[in-house]
């Protein structure tokens, strides 16, 4: 394991996916920055959203 945080993982995890993702789907540099910035944010917040929600359960 690289990271001992998961959070940290995820986040860079995220950040790596959003990269490639907007230089595949994207052509114009600005549009790029926005749908990999939106993208990147997506995926943290649900990322977050979903470990609470589970942490709910596992009580």
């Amino acid at each position: 394991m690289i990271f001992r945080s998961h959070l940290l993982s995820m986040i860079v995890y995220a950040f790596l996916v959003s990269v490639v993702l907007s230089l595949i789907r994207r052509d114009d540099p600005k549009s790029r920055l926005k749908y990999g910035l939106s993208l990147f944010l997506i995926m943290v917040v649900s990322a977050l959203a979903f470990g609470w929600f589970m942490y709910l359960f596992a009580r």
